[in-house]
């Protein structure tokens, strides 16, 4: 003897065999979108940009003077000509420690006093997450491509034209 089941429940196990798929995406079918922007750590951030010149050679400078510019620097870049770079106008002088953070760039940081001394320069190797920073204050600091003070002869003791609107006294 065998047993048939009623057409009602036939019609409710079909039912609900349609809704078992559903059921077992529904986690990532309705998982909330990702934001229209990208997250805090990658959003673009713009930045100005100026001319500046360092041991007579040219360069077009980034101007990082926000919170937000200074953290973000130039992380998360695969290349920089090697006549640009990022001028960093600190709120005050301080011993400013920098690291390399998602910085894929060697860089050269140029720690500069309120006078425009430069105080020192440090040769950081891309993705070195060691905080470093001058042993007097500084109110500005440049990065170039990792060389490129070297190559122009800025050293020590020179005096960088920061221009007149990013000085602070």
């Amino acid at each position: 003897m065998s047993i048939r089941p009623s057409s009602f429940v036939i019609r409710l196990c079909a039912a609900l065999l349609c809704l078992l798929p559903a059921a077992c995406t529904g986690d990532t079918a309705t998982a909330p979108a990702k934001p229209a922007t990208a997250p805090a750590a990658t959003a673009p951030v713009a930045f100005d940009s100026t001319a500046m010149t360092l041991k007579g050679k040219a360069f077009t400078m980034e101007v990082a003077e926000s919170d937000a510019q200074s953290e973000r620097g130039l992380m998360y870049r695969d290349f920089m000509p090697d006549d640009h770079g990022m001028l960093f106008v600190m709120p005050y002088a301080d011993t400013w420690a920098f690291w390399m953070h998602n910085t894929r760039i060697p860089l050269d940081i140029i720690f500069i006093d309120r006078a425009g001394k430069v105080l020192e320069i440090h040769n950081r190797a891309a993705l070195d997450e060691t905080s470093r920073g001058p042993i007097s204050p500084a109110q500005y600091v440049i990065e170039l491509n990792l060389g490129i003070a070297q190559k122009i002869g800025l050293q020590r003791g020179d005096i960088v034209e920061i221009p007149q609107k990013y000085r602070r006294n």
